[in-house]
């Protein structure tokens, strides 16, 4: 059976919460302390919204827990890449991420200024070769514990963003768009790569706000109060389509993960440890995926032959980016967007908690 943490969480208890929930999955039997440990963090906009990217109180919460359990602040770095639409130094200050790390000292990798290196992998890969002609992963985290902070949220390309999700910016540039149109058997090629080069994974993802409608920018947050753990990748991204409320069925990833033995998707060997007792015990929060403009655009468009060439693979790959950069942040935002980050920093406890490390 694979154990998988799930709490009730709340912006008060929030920090103890983090560290019970990853002592109730056993992180210290997978996460060494021995070794580096890389924090991963979750980016989806260089600005900050609701549910899109790793919350600074998620961060600190989790380097609490590892630095009191005798970690080394300097053997951990905290890392996340960038890409054709997101800037990783704003999004580390838009998301109040370098006040957390200031704090307890860690060092921060942009993934920009990391040496990526070839891997060799005990099978070929489903389709990454294919798409991107190599097999590449930085090699700063090679041989240490990985952590994934991703959040709750809904995608466009994939129903749901997750643990494996998040290796998107671990192992893969600024070309990733072209991973899109085999976007789930892109991730279990990344998850194998992960396993090929790590010491081990482990993931605590973040339920206290939820994103829910055409993620995984343009979605309405809801409140969660939730956080789930466990060092199995398909079986934290399994327990997530539960509490989203997601058909488990449309997530190909788990399926063919599972199939290829890299984690456990089925319901009936996974066992659900904290505050409630089982699969059938967990919250439903009725989250509806749904595809922005952008994505629908996009999704569109790659299914004419030689377009992802022509859009993708040229000079013209400038045009989608300012085009997404124009929607989303010019138009989207500002007209729709805006009122839900003035509901979460405002009206929540959430938001006052997240204010609370501007600095």
């Amino acid at each position: 059976m694979t154990k998988v943490a799930v709490v009730r969480t709340s912006p008060k208890t929030v920090l103890s919460d983090v560290a019970r929930v990853m002592d109730l999955a056993e992180y210290r039997r997978h996460v060494s302390r021995d070794l580096v440990t890389t924090v991963k963090l979750n980016l989806s906009w260089s600005k900050f919204y609701p549910a899109c990217s790793t919350n600074p109180y998620i961060l600190d919460g989790v380097l609490t827990k590892l630095i009191s359990d005798g970690f080394e602040a300097r053997k951990i770095q905290a890392v996340e890449n960038e890409t054709v639409v997101t800037n990783i130094y704003a999004g580390a200050r838009g998301n109040n991420w370098y006040p957390v790390m200031k704090k307890h000292k860690v060092r921060f990798l942009p993934l920009i200024k990391a040496h990526y290196v070839d891997v060799k992998l005990p099978r070929r890969t489903l389709v990454l070769e294919d798409i991107f002609g190599e097999v590449v992963a930085p090699r700063e985290i090679f041989r240490t514990n990985i952590i994934h902070l991703p959040t709750i949220k809904t995608h466009g390309h994939t129903q749901m963003t997750g643990a494996m999700k998040d290796s998107f910016g671990l192992y893969l540039t600024k070309k990733r768009h072209l991973a899109h149109l085999k976007i789930h058997e892109v991730l279990v090629d990344l998850l194998l790569i992960q396993k090929t080069i790590s010491n081990s994974e482990f993931v605590v993802t973040d339920g206290t706000v939820l994103g829910d409608g055409a993620g995984p920018r343009t979605m309405v947050p809801k409140i969660g109060n939730v956080l789930l753990a466990t060092h199995d990748m398909v079986a934290a991204d399994t327990v997530q389509t539960r509490l989203m409320g997601i058909d488990q069925s449309l997530v190909h990833k788990l399926r063919i993960a599972n199939e290829l033995g890299l984690g456990e998707c089925n319901p009936d060997r996974i066992e659900i440890v904290g505050d409630f007792d089982s699969w059938e015990d967990l919250p439903n929060f009725h989250l509806k995926p749904g595809k922005s403009p952008v994505i629908a655009w996009n999704r569109g468009f790659l299914k004419f032959p030689g377009m992802e060439t022509f859009l993708f693979r040229s000079p013209l790959m400038w045009l989608p980016a300012q085009l997404s950069g124009f929607y989303h942040d010019g138009i989207w935002l500002p007209l729709r967007g805006r009122k839900w980050v003035r509901w979460f920093l405002e009206e929540t406890e959430w938001g006052e908690l997240w204010k609370s490390y501007s600095g």
